[in-house]
């Protein structure tokens, strides 16, 4: 008689698709929600609505940044830009601080239909577009008999175009009666006009504008896109400078409260790709503007104001202002505070700006060439390098050249990143699990659902789903914050409990192939001993589910498959008994209940060679 024997499942740490999953023998081939920690895999953190639990408000539009900070007092901040607003939250409140474009004043100008929400509002040559956002700020009679108009819903009203002269808006309840040029003496006012949510292909000789998000001197064509809007924020002291792509800088102060919206720095440039305040001397840099002397936006110049003078833009033989005019490459697509230096990404190179002081102010340093970055979020620092996702790699920058990272999912990610989408690509730091993050479109998708993690500790990676369109790290905050799309912004504390904002939050991942017995020979598994515990190493708290699929060969058809359970797996669960046969074997851990934490340690197998060969 054949005595059966035990082996136990000790597999390398890490996802890799760069192999089949026979050959990735020893390894994991897929995963959800998962990460390595200490070679073993576990569940990742929970995530909480930032205002509670499951709290029913939504933010408008889609939010492509956030940036918290701390005034002197110690007051947090944190400001959300999102595709059609700025938005400040400060004490468990969200305040909309976007600014204006421009004012209404008008007397009779309200149109209400009875029992019907929608609202005319005649205005000639509104400049408006459907999309955009309006608000009241005074009305003085009442019209149709609706409740006061003046309390907008948060962000204001989204305005429906009827033409250059009037426009639509949707009351909170229906009008009572029809009322027709109503309201007396009003004034209201537009917000900064709509962004788009989403890059939207351009087609046609000279679609879009010369010189524009094309790069220098480039028409565009049908492979340009007109770009989605996202913002770069940056604190100015404990005051708050804004710019979305291709707008003007804004300036917040804090000392006017938060009732008060983000006004326009006039002097600025006006057309900007991104801006950043530097670390020692508070220079506010504008990257991608309009040139000094002829105003005509160049996608490859910077421009800096005075130190301490956010008007202060012109140079002189008595303040730091400056400018320079990159080469080498179509456009600057972002740029980055690091150790020492400012990093400056083209859509090819990547360049060191250096404080250097008078009469330059900054100098300039090529670092690295074929090395620019996918998108103006796609990189973030951490332990001191520069991590950022480039065309079909991911690189690193530690003070030497840039380098490539090794992955074992490089082909799994840029087989499925949607390309139209780079502009939607977001970096971001866990510096409690030393990981870096970047979430990604994947292909027929509307917006991100799709994330990469590297542990650089470890240098392994992980994959999974996930709609977050904006994250920032653990610091002033004790968790990450990560905004999600869900018909409008939501904000999520992450490595929060172990739930989906108080929901079941589904995890899995599943092993390479493994022989059974070298694949010699059919083998009979007939027991499973499994060995989990939370992920702070206690008792596992909840259920998890081992589900194990045998083959005959590498090549089996997955119809063809032998799958036994799944089983599901307490804390007190000593052994699953059941037979099952194969050459070879892999199986998948899951957990979809509520409160469950797990962290795998080493499962073993009894198997037993079968009589067929």
């Amino acid at each position: 008689m054949i005595s059966p024997s035990l082996f136990v499942s000790n597999l390398r740490a890490g996802i890799n698709r760069e192999l089949t999953r026979y050959a990735g023998e020893g390894g994991w081939y897929d995963a959800d929600k998962v990460r390595f920690r200490y070679g073993k895999p576990e569940k990742i953190g929970g995530w909480e609505n930032i205002q509670g639990a499951q709290d029913s408000q939504v933010l408008p539009g889609v939010t492509r940044s956030i940036l918290p900070w701390s005034a002197l007092d110690g007051t947090i901040y944190v400001a959300v830009g999102t595709n059609s607003h700025l938005l400040l939250w400060n004490g468990g409140t969200y305040y909309d601080i976007t600014p204006v474009r421009s004012s209404v004043s008008g007397t009779n100008i309200i149109s209400t239909s009875a029992d019907s929400t929608r609202v005319v509002v005649s205005v000639p040559n509104h400049d408006a577009v459907t999309g955009d956002y309006f608000y009241f700020t005074s009305i003085t009679t009442s019209v149709g008999d609706l409740p006061t108009l003046v309390s907008a819903p948060f962000g204001g009203y989204p305005v429906s175009v009827i033409d250059q002269n009037s426009f639509a808006i949707h009351a909170p309840v229906s009008a009572v009666f029809t009322s027709i040029s109503g309201g007396g003496a009003t004034r209201g006012y537009f917000l900064i006009p709509t962004g788009n949510a989403n890059s939207s292909p351009l087609f046609g000789w000279g679609a879009g504008f010369w010189g524009g998000s094309q790069g220098w001197g480039t028409p565009a064509s049908a492979s340009n896109v007109l770009p989605l809007r996202y913002w770069s924020l940056d604190n100015y002291g404990e005051d708050l400078v804004a710019s979305y792509r291709g707008g003007p800088i804004y300036y917040w102060d804090k000392s006017s409260g938060t009732n008060v919206r983000a006004a326009l720095v006039s002097t600025s440039p006006s057309q900007n790709t991104w801006i950043l305040v530097s670390p020692e001397d508070r220079h506010l840099i504008a990257f991608g503007c309009p040139d000094a002397i002829t105003s005509a936006y160049n996608p490859l110049y910077i421009r800096w104001c005075t130190s301490e003078n956010l008007t202060d833009w012109n140079a002189s033989a008595t303040n730091t202002a400056g400018d320079k005019l990159l080469s080498g490459a179509n456009k600057i697509i972002s740029a980055r505070r690091s150790r020492g230096q400012i990093l400056v990404w083209t859509d090819d190179n990547l360049y060191g700006m250096q404080t250097v002081g008078p009469p330059f102010t900054f100098g300039f340093t090529q670092i690295g060439t074929n090395c620019g970055t996918l998108g103006p979020n796609a990189m973030v620092e951490a332990g001191g390098r520069m991590y950022w996702m480039a065309d079909e790699r991911f690189m690193v920058y530690d003070g030497g050249a840039p380098r490539i990272l090794g992955c074992q999912v490089l082909r799994y990610v840029f087989g499925r990143l949607d390309r139209n989408q780079l502009d939607k690509i977001y970096a971001g730091s866990n510096s409690a699990y030393n990981e870096i993050i970047w979430f990604y479109p994947s292909q027929g998708s509307s917006e991100i659902d799709s994330y990469v993690i590297y542990d650089y500790l470890q240098e392994t990676w992980s994959i999974g789903t996930m709609v977050r369109t904006a994250w920032v790290d653990e610091g002033l905050n004790d968790y990450p914050i990560a905004s999600s799309y869900e018909g409008g912004t939501k904000l999520y504390y992450h490595e929060f409990n172990d739930d989906a904002d108080g929901l079941p939050m589904d995890s899995f991942i599943e092993s390479s192939l493994f022989d059974l017995d070298a694949g010699q020979e059919l083998m009979v598994i007939d027991r499973i001993g499994p060995d989990f515990s939370d992920r702070n190493g206690d008792s596992l708290p909840g259920t998890v589910d081992i589900t194990l699929k045998t083959l005959k060969y590498p090549n089996t058809p997955p119809a063809q498959e032998i799958t036994k359970g799944p089983f599901t797996v307490s804390a007190y669960t000593q052994k699953i008994d059941m037979r099952v046969r194969g050459r070879h074997a892999y199986y998948r851990i899951e957990a979809t209940g509520l409160g469950t934490s797990w962290r795998l340690g080493a499962i073993r197998f009894r198997q037993v060679k079968d009589g067929e060969r």
